[in-house]
């Protein structure tokens, strides 16, 4: 097949191109993390559900390139198909494999009706292609149709294509800034041409494409110089540079210090900037005030804030933390993958250390400590935390074995059931409390509501905060969603109700509940009262 010139703003020309389906693969995990073996051009055809809501992604990677796209956390795909096909350039009277890119690494298939159906129709005529002769001609016959309407709506909308296109390339970097990256890589990968790629580029981001490029790997080296015990040499090689004297050029270039500079400044600064409860804690329990911060009754330690500049109420302002002038800045990972604007300007403003979400609070202590000198200080905490647990496990152990414990977070109304994470990590693995049947499996929370408790019936029952916005008005709602809950006949029912096994924890908003140091050492102790107070009884 020939398609009609098509060319636009930097897009290929791929008027007098030949174009052959090769095969249809239903694509899991394991096929796509091994697409850069692929020989051919491939179309990535995605059917998703995310909230009940149906949506189609049709996604373009050249011969031997990754696709750049990930399936959303809360997006579950329903099929996921490579449509392989090779095409040939006409070359000195002859047609060649053409390996370049000739289309975005994104098509927009919203606007045509009928591109899932004929996915669907060539997915139908590749199970008998092996068979039959007339089903491969007929599938080859539907693919040109599903391709001419990829690049006749490529040539309708290619503004919004060159856009795509570049966010794509963009994203590319960040996801592969460690391997080696070319301009013409990226344009092609945008499918435009590399000179009127980079002016595309620039003019958006204000960088060139290796500018860029640059950019993010001193950024992800500024972290490991800062949290791992790495050498120069290592870190060079993680990032993307080929030796340490050369990326110790580009690191001065970049920030206008050495390495070994950089990590001495941070290690002596006072101006930390803190935008997270989670790291505050952090910080508070390595008994560093933070210089600025999110202050909030959402986590009450204003006594222990007295002296910290508010950088905003929830969230972090821009216009405020540029004011503070911090000299570091530490924040923890989004669970999505992207950062907003807002979020990627925080590296422009002070050296910025993310802890990943999904990481151990131990690990998150030892990270800031590392990075603001204070290494010795977080293992003489973490020791004293050891002890101070397993003292109480053991003062206890025998008196409350085999008894399970519930942890259920009441917010105006609605409920959750809390898991290993938060208050979970301290109880059911510092504190080794027997947990109910069927909480194992809950990672973080769980929302739910009173008949369910009765599946778990624990012997006892910890009464928290569920998303509290740290307001008055939240504190009344949660207060009258308690008193209506113990008026409830399926509440009354449980077996930690009836033994008036139930402790009330919800009174300090999310002082427990928060996955830091600081919250888990006063959760210990709240702990050691209240299965005091039960003992005793």
């Amino acid at each position: 097949m020939r398609t009609t010139n098509l060319t636009n703003k930097g897009h290929e020309d791929t008027s007098s191109y030949l174009f052959k389906l090769i095969k249809v693969i239903q694509m899991d995990d394991a096929s796509l993390s091994a697409a850069l073996s692929r020989e051919h051009h491939a179309l990535l055809y995605v059917h998703q559900s995310r909230n009940g809501e149906e949506t189609a992604q049709m996604h373009y990677a050249a011969p031997y390139t990754p696709f750049v796209w990930k399936p959303e956390a809360a997006a579950q795909p329903s099929s996921c198909y490579e449509l392989q096909f090779a095409c040939y350039s006409p070359k000195n009277n002859n047609y060649e494999p053409h390996l370049s890119p000739i289309l975005p690494a994104h098509v927009p298939i919203s606007p045509f009706a009928g591109i899932t159906d004929l996915v669907k129709e060539l997915v139908q005529l590749q199970g008998h292609a092996m068979a039959m002769q007339l089903e491969q001609m007929k599938a080859n016959i539907k693919f040109q149709e599903l391709l001419l309407e990829l690049m006749a709506g490529s040539a309708e909308e290619k503004d919004g294509l060159t856009e795509q296109g570049i966010e794509y390339s963009r994203k590319y970097i960040e996801q592969f800034y460690a391997s080696e990256i070319t301009r013409e890589h990226l344009a092609a990968l945008a499918g435009l041409n590399p000179d009127y790629y980079s002016r595309a580029f620039k003019k958006k981001y204000g960088k060139t494409p290796i500018e860029y490029v640059n950019q993010v790997r001193i950024k992800h080296a500024k972290q490991s110089l800062l949290l791992s015990n790495e050498s120069f040499r290592t870190i060079a090689h993680q990032v993307g540079y080929s030796d340490e004297f050369y990326f110790s050029r580009k690191f001065k270039l970049e920030t206008g210090m050495s390495p070994t500079f950089y990590i001495n400044k941070i290690k002596m600064t006072d101006k930390i900037a803190s935008l997270k409860h989670l790291t505050t804690g952090h910080l508070v329990a390595l008994n560093v005030q933070p210089y600025a911060a999110v202050k909030n009754n959402i986590y009450p330690i204003e006594d222990r804030l007295e002296d910290t500049i508010n950088i905003g109420q929830s969230t972090p302002e821009l216009e405020k933390l540029l004011e503070a002038r911090p000299e570091l800045i530490i924040m923890r990972e989004h669970t999505h993958e992207d950062l907003s604007l807002k979020e990627q300007l925080y590296n422009q403003i002070a050296p910025t250390i993310t802890l990943p979400y999904h990481q151990d609070w131990r690990i998150h202590l030892q990270s800031i400590a590392k990075a603001i000198g204070k290494a010795s200080a977080a293992n003489a905490w973490l020791e004293q935390y050891e002890e101070k647990a397993e003292r109480i496990r053991r003062k206890y152990a025998q008196k409350i074995e085999g008894q399970t414990f519930l942890i259920v977070g009441i917010g105006a109304g609605e409920m959750c059931i809390y898991g290993k994470r938060n208050v979970g990590t301290v109880l059911y693995g510092d504190l080794q409390l027997a947990v109910p049947a069927g909480v194992e499996q809950i990672a973080h929370y769980q929302e739910t509501n009173v008949q369910a408790l009765k599946q778990y019936d624990p012997e006892h029952i910890i009464l928290t905060s569920y998303r509290h916005d740290g307001s008055e008005r939240m504190n009344y709602a949660i207060n009258r969603e308690v008193q209506q809950l113990f008026r409830q006949a399926d509440w009354q029912e449980l077996k930690a109700v009836r033994n008036s096994s139930v402790y009330p924890m919800y009174q300090r908003q999310h002082l427990y509940t928060c996955y830091t140091s600081l919250s888990h050492d006063l959760l210990l102790d709240q702990m050691d009262q209240l299965l005091e107070s039960y003992i005793s009884k």
